[in-house]
């Protein structure tokens, strides 16, 4: 099982608590069946798609990949199996050696297939025949990705995950995708990292870092009739040259503990949230509570908001002990956050840890403090109250 060191900046915190939780549904996960095993030589089978198609692959079956680095694109995922690997340092699926130069995708859900990815990286998809969505995974159905890094692919929207239908990510990374452009809306240069066009999405304890767009979303977007659950997560250092560099919100945006940091964009650098006067539609919407949004930046300064800007028929329900450091989407609190730069600060997935002095430490009062842990699961809280943001800190 791979965990990530427990380096942590400022903040010192012991490992077995991570290992406990963190690693609790891997650990349910594998002891369920008898795996199928996967390998270039000496194994069941040669190739992830033969493994699924086999006659003998039934529902929640373990499809285990042996081989250290995997080659293998186009895979249709029409069952509801497990493919796991030996964690995203150890196991490495790509749809080509190097990236840019494939020509196709590496997994495609099915509709009506409910599948689990977990404990690998995915990388170097590139697909270049309709739907050029989703240039690592297009989701169709129900997809759960457990310590996953999903980095350096590209589609024409959603440059690691295009989703249409349910999608929960915990403990994983999406970094370094680009949403290049297409000729429809389908594929219209939306969502760097994640594009969210129907249906729910759940990030929890996940980092989205360093994705492009040319449109709208270099983190994620949210379409219209989406909705995104950010959950102790991290959005930093995504860029687009339309709006919403961290996050575009033209559906429903929940966040709850998380930091969007370092972001760029033409207007709106963390987040940009737009609506719709559609009678009986609720789209635009914005419910954030204990989360930071700062450091972000845009090039149209004669307008728009660096760090979180309500567009047309936007609007902000919940709304609690949030810290957006240009004063921005209403927020109780502003100023600089003090935050380290995104780093290994242990648990799974990088993070901004907050530095001594942060106005974040110890800002929710003890008796309004109902979250548990944060993003590396250390327990909250650690001090007289918890810490605004994804991670809990003692820095004194």
């Amino acid at each position: 099982m791979h965990f990530r060191s427990q380096r942590l900046y400022q903040c010192l915190f012991p490992a077995t608590f991570i290992v406990l939780i963190a690693g609790a549904v891997w650990v349910t996960i594998r002891t369920r069946h008898k795996n199928i095993l996967v390998c270039s030589y000496g194994c069941d089978f040669t190739t992830i798609q033969a493994a699924i198609d086999n006659l003998g692959t039934t529902a929640e079956s373990v499809i285990e990949i042996t081989d250290p680095v995997h080659t293998e694109a186009g895979i249709l995922v029409n069952k509801d199996v497990i493919i796991q690997g030996g964690g995203p340092e150890n196991t490495i699926i790509q749809a080509n050696i190097n990236a840019g130069e494939g020509t196709q995708r590496v997994f495609w859900i099915a509709n009506g297939t409910s599948a689990t990815i977990q404990g690998i990286t995915i990388r170097h998809g590139n697909p270049t025949e309709k739907p050029q969505s989703g240039g690592a995974i297009h989701n169709e159905g129900e997809l759960f990705l457990y310590n996953c890094v999903i980095r350096d692919n590209q589609g024409s929207a959603g440059g690691g995950i295009f989703s249409d239908g349910k999608l929960t990510l915990i403990d994983c990374t999406v970094s370094h995708n680009t949403a290049t452009g297409g000729d429809t809306y389908y594929e219209c240069n939306t969502g760097g990292g994640i594009k969210i066009m129907s249906s729910e999405a759940w990030l929890t304890n996940s980092t989205v870092s360093g994705n492009t767009a040319k449109g709208k979303g270099g983190g994620i977007h949210v379409a219209c009739h989406g909705v995104l659950h950010l959950d102790n997560s991290t959005i930093s250092g995504n860029q687009t040259t339309y709006d919403g560099g961290g996050v575009y919100v033209n559906g429903v945006g929940n966040f709850i503990s998380s930091t969007i940091f370092g972001n760029a964009a033409h207007n709106g650098g963390g987040v940009y949230v737009h609506g719709t006067r559609e009678k009986g539609v609720v789209r635009g919407v914005l419910n954030y509570s204990y989360s930071i949004i700062a450091g972000n930046t845009i090039t149209f300064t004669d307008y728009g908001q660096a760090d979180c800007m309500l567009g047309d028929y936007a609007t902000i329900g919940t709304n609690s002990y949030n810290l957006v450091e240009d004063g921005s989407c209403e927020a109780s609190l502003s100023g600089d956050p003090l935050l380290s730069p995104l780093a290994d600060n242990g648990g799974y997935t990088e993070t901004h840890a907050p530095l001594p002095g942060s106005p974040l430490i110890d800002a929710i009062s003890a008796d309004a403090c109902n979250i548990q842990t944060d993003q590396r699961n250390i327990s909250r809280p650690v001090g007289a109250g918890c810490d605004i943001g994804a991670v809990e800190c003692n820095a004194e």
